[in-house]
């Protein structure tokens, strides 16, 4: 008799590096027109890695937009206009559409769709322009929340509002494997995502029973 497939009825899904790829250099290339202090090469380092902790702040929802944007343009030499900033901020993403197709395939059969990022608010803008937070049916977003990933909040947080599954029935994908150890601590199924293997998760997927949420 063959074994049962354990069942998934809600996904917990990450957007950067799953849903859309992303690529933070082109925010340099963008900007190093506007800034005679620096090269293009040297603007991720200075943003996502001297200024993580700004960064991060902004990520959490602890620093407004203005905020965040003021702390950049002064940390970058920057002589631009705001909207100049935003947009090479926010212009990053790439679809990746064999998920994309996935996730609306199985939205379509009933399964509850999360949205599970980390991401900032100019971020999650450029992504509704693109249709990406519609896929979805929730959103947690750690600009909104107050929390980011791997913190274990963040998944309880997640969590607390699929009252009709249990929580192995949730199924996690990230590209990050810390991300994802955690949400198995919690409870969670969880699947590390790579962009260069789609197939590895289609195959990964052939285990279990995609189900209706309720």
């Amino acid at each position: 008799m063959a074994k049962k497939k354990p069942s998934i009825r809600a996904i917990l899904s990450d957007w950067g590096k799953v849903v859309v790829d992303f690529d933070n250099g082109k925010v340099g290339r963008a900007l190093a027109q506007h800034s005679s202090a620096f090269e293009a090469e040297q603007f991720t380092e200075i943003m996502f890695k001297e200024q993580r902790e700004l960064f991060d702040a902004y990520m959490r929802g602890q620093l407004t937009t203005p905020g965040f944007r003021k702390a950049m343009k002064r940390a970058l030499q920057l002589v631009c206009r705001d909207e100049t900033f935003d947009r090479a901020f926010a212009d990053v993403f790439t679809p990746n559409e064999p998920i994309i197709a996935l996730w609306k395939r199985f939205r379509a059969m009933g399964v509850m769709m999360v949205a599970g990022s980390n991401v900032e608010e100019l971020r999650h803008a450029k992504l509704k322009d693109m249709g990406i937070h519609d896929l979805f049916d929730m959103h947690c977003l750690s600009y909104q929340v107050g929390i980011g990933k791997p913190d274990p909040s963040f998944f309880y947080e997640a969590q607390g509002s699929l009252i009709h599954v249990v929580p192995s029935e949730i199924l996690f994908v990230d590209d990050h494997a810390e991300f994802v150890d955690v949400a198995r601590d919690v409870g969670m199924t969880g699947f590390v995502y790579d962009l260069k293997d789609h197939a590895a998760f289609e195959r990964f997927l052939k285990g279990y029973h995609i189900a209706p949420y309720r």
